[in-house]
């Protein structure tokens, strides 16, 4: 196999015929490394870096893809070179399109990594999910080349798997959470009719889009500046998302209805049989109902009346989300350094002595007394 370097954007958008056959082949289950969901991401972003796309070839067919950008950044005051993948807080999830022959893909990856490795400090992998391939191949590829490899705990997404009835799944919940929701219900039935809406095209975008920001922003995500709407960026990457997806098949826009009135929204996406739960928010006005919570439930129900196979909550394990499921997917970050002092100088920083620091008593103390200042986790 041989790997060819794609650094060139035009190129990288002439791709996507290959891109997705690859990804297909590769058993990606989820959107976020379409070449759909990376264009937009780096069109509307505008990363500072430049593509480092590696294509595997086996003769002249691509059979493995690696979606890497090459940027500078900052670790512990020392200036990188970072070899990453193609996304930011907004990708959810990351895997390298290893194709059918995934251990050789790697092989092959690894090896012009290792060729290269002049050219990068760190490669760094966010969001890897527990099971993925590239977790496992390439940290033990770059193990075995004694390379220093760490493995970054991140977050625990929440899911349902959409099995046996519905019935025995709803029974299967806390009983005080199902008690809540059928009081919610009726409570929020004597106002009208509740109904859900599902959004699946681009009919009417520009109304629906303008609704879901609308819902997004209304409650402490504007005032915190979090919302989709606080940034250009992030509302037109949002935007191209949506439209691409309604054109794929894949959008689906869920609309919790009062008396004709939209009152809670979550932005989802459909694909390879799965709901991935994006984006939600609630008009506040609304509140004591628990308008997310009741869209929630009528999403799911829709869930398993068209057996989806998973509904993916994405995101961390919040205490709203485990109401619906205790099940968690782990992820990753995957530090790679190469062989050089100043990378094995961080590895060590990064990995073995903060790690040691943040065990101890003091360490700890520290911590509890800035936060009394108001300092967040963040700046200490």
């Amino acid at each position: 196999m041989d790997v060819e370097l794609i650094m060139d954007r035009d190129r990288f958008a002439a791709m996507e015929p290959i891109w997705n056959e690859v990804l297909a082949r590769s058993g990606v289950n989820h959107p976020f490394v379409t070449h759909e969901w990376i264009s937009a991401w780096w069109d509307n972003f505008q990363p500072s870096g430049t593509p480092y796309i590696l294509a595997v070839k086996d003769g002249s067919r691509v059979v493995a893809i690696a979606p890497l950008m090459l940027d500078y950044g900052k670790m512990y005051g020392c200036s990188i070179r970072r070899l990453r993948g193609m996304g930011n807080v907004y990708s959810e999830r990351f895997e390298l399109l290893l194709g059918e022959r995934p251990q050789e893909a790697s092989e092959a990856l690894w090896k012009y990594l290792a060729a290269h490795a002049d050219r990068w400090d760190v490669l760094e992998l966010r969001q890897l999910p527990a099971e993925s391939q590239t977790l496992t191949f390439l940290s033990g590829l770059a193990e075995r080349a004694r390379c220093s490899v760490g493995c970054w705990p991140s977050t625990e997404s929440p899911y349902v798997t959409v099995r046996d009835s519905w019935d025995a799944y709803h029974n299967s919940l806390k009983k005080v959470h199902r008690a809540d929701m059928r009081k919610r219900m009726a409570c929020l039935e004597q106002l009208g009719p509740v109904e859900l809406d599902i959004v699946t095209s681009d009919r009417d975008l520009d109304k629906d889009f303008g609704d879901a920001l609308r819902l997004e922003s209304a409650a402490w995500k504007g005032a915190q500046g979090t919302a989709i709407e606080s940034r250009d960026d992030s509302r037109e990457f949002y935007r191209n998302v949506m439209t691409f997806a309604a054109k794929s098949g894949w959008l689906q826009l869920y609309f919790l209805v009062v008396a004709g009135k939209r009152i809670a929204v979550r932005i989802g996406l459909f694909f390879h049989n799965r709901l991935y739960m994006l984006k939600s928010g609630y008009d506040p006005e609304y509140a004591t109902y628990s308008p997310s919570h009741l869209l929630c439930d009528k999403m799911l129900r829709e869930a398993w009346n068209h057996k989806f196979t998973e509904a993916d909550f994405l995101g961390n394990s919040e205490r709203w989300k485990l109401s619906w499921s205790t099940n968690v997917r782990p992820h990753y970050w995957l530090f790679v350094f190469p062989r050089r002092p100043m990378p094995w100088i961080l590895y060590s920083l990064k990995f073995r002595l903060l790690p040691r620091i943040h065990r101890t008593p003091l360490y700890a103390s520290f911590r509890s007394a800035v936060a009394r200042f108001g300092i967040t986790s963040n700046d200490a």
